[in-house]
């Protein structure tokens, strides 16, 4: 590593080493040009973070690739990093009115009439969805109207004949941005719901967003990246200032400085506006930046000695709307030789269930678990909660939203280069946005454009 003091060179200054700012220094790397990477925590990953708590691996941020996640897929391929199902065998369970409901497939067990409203709401969404172009979701002809409308507003809209149809259907929706979905633009749902093939892809394992894990944690293919690039990563150096004109950049950070031709920015939106930037960020940006708030969701991991609940014909998959496990989902080792299951709450709930002690989270946690999976689930070997909102260098999980009237008049600014200065991230990318293979996606993109210009 360079001494503290160093000014460093290199053709392209990479900032931030998450899978966009990593896949964006890969790319530049494999076509000759030196990078420097700079990254503010003391581990690379950013939105994915990979440890091992009592000899198990869990992903506390971003852990699944849908099928159709190309770039990821290919990605992990490339570094001989495999990639398993996750487990979905057995009966789901859904909690709600007093009952807890069993049942396989995609299809919950409550009254046919609230299903088919359910069907009704999620095809309205595609079909709508469909009419937004996913590389340019501002051009919709009715890209004013629905930005106007919160995904709030629509939903109150939407007839669902039974509370607990409803309360699922909220919950499911609320878990995309993980926020108050008065605070979210209808366009962006629409968006969102095209950039993956459909509002049920989103929602789904088989076929769909939560249908792969990786071996090892999705944090591997970070580490080996980083590997790939050795001592042109630097960890433990938040950037604080970036001067930008005609002639290159030079871009400030605790302990170095690095001047180069280009700076690829691969954080999320609210961090950049946090940085100094001479010449100053134009006003629409900035003003896009600071409305592209990060969702408020935390995930708690809780580790078994094994996988308990598959002898008992359950999947691990469930959900209680409203609880401090909204959702649930088996992410054991492939090998079966522990368990896992990943809890979630998102938005207001997640807030009112962190605002509890430490020890009252974890009572809420393990009670509900173990009410729908027996009492071993109340006895986990390790419980580890990550509450994203509150993390310094991420504001927020999985990705950041944005709020009614942003993405109709500032979407083209997320990925358009300022200058020398290129955009990466989740939230740039059309294909996959808000999902690790958009991450990497963005990053590819992002290089692309470095290199038409050098």
């Amino acid at each position: 590593m360079p001494t503290a003091d160093q000014l460093l060179e290199a053709d392209v200054c990479v900032v931030g080493a998450g899978f966009a700012g990593l896949a964006a220094a890969r790319a530049l790397r494999s076509h000759g040009l030196s990078v420097a990477v700079l990254e503010a925590r003391d581990r690379v990953g950013g939105r994915i973070w990979t440890e091992t708590v009592d000899g198990v691996t869990i992903d506390r941020g971003g852990a699944w690739f849908s099928p159709l996640h190309d770039a990821g897929l290919t990605l992990a391929g490339e570094l001989d990093v495999a990639t398993y199902k996750t487990w979905a065998k057995g009966e789901h369970l859904l909690i709600g009115d007093g009952r807890t409901r069993r049942y396989k497939g995609l299809i919950p067990n409550i009254s046919p009439l609230a299903l088919v409203t359910i069907a009704l709401a999620q095809s309205r969404v595609n079909r709508l969805a469909k009419r937004v172009p996913v590389e340019q979701p501002w051009t919709s002809r009715n890209a004013e109207q629905w930005d106007q409308q919160s995904v709030g507003a629509w939903l109150d809209g939407v007839r669902i004949s039974s509370t607990i149809g409803r309360d699922l259907f909220e919950m499911a929706v609320r878990g995309l941005f993980a926020s108050n979905l008065h605070d979210v633009s209808l366009l962006h749902l629409l968006f969102l719901a095209h950039a993956h093939g459909g509002i049920d892809k989103l929602f789904s394992i088989e076929g769909g967003a939560q249908e792969n894990l990786v071996e090892g944690g999705m944090g591997e293919i970070a580490r080996r990246v980083a590997a790939e690039l050795g001592d042109a990563v630097r960890l433990n150096a938040p950037v604080r200032r970036i001067a930008h004109d005609d002639n290159g950049v030079q871009i400030e950070a605790a302990g170095c400085a690095v001047r180069a031709q280009r700076v690829v920015v691969a954080v999320p939106p609210a961090l950049a506006v946090d940085i100094e930037w001479d010449t100053p960020l134009p006003v629409d940006r900035d003003k896009l930046y600071s409305a592209a708030v990060g969702g408020t969701e935390t995930k708690t991991l809780l580790v078994y000695d094994e996988p308990f609940w598959r002898a008992d014909g359950l999947s691990g998959q469930s959900a209680e709307p409203g609880s401090a496990a909204e959702v649930t989902i088996d992410a054991s080792p492939a090998d079966g030789s522990a368990g896992v299951l990943a809890a979630f709450t998102f938005g207001p709930v997640a807030e009112r269930v962190d605002a509890l002690s430490e020890q009252d989270r974890r009572a809420a946690v393990t009670s509900a678990l173990a009410a729908r999976f027996g009492p071993r689930a109340g006895q986990p070997a390790a419980f580890v909660e990550t509450s994203w909102w509150q993390e310094q260098w991420s504001r927020g999980c999985s990705f950041a939203h944005l709020p009614p009237g942003m993405l109709s008049r500032h979407g083209p600014l997320l990925a358009q280069p300022m200058g020398r200065v290129h955009w990466a991230g989740t939230e740039t990318a059309t294909t996959s946005h808000g999902a690790v293979d958009g991450a990497i996606r963005s990053g590819q993109r992002a290089a692309r454009e470095v290199l038409d210009r050098s």
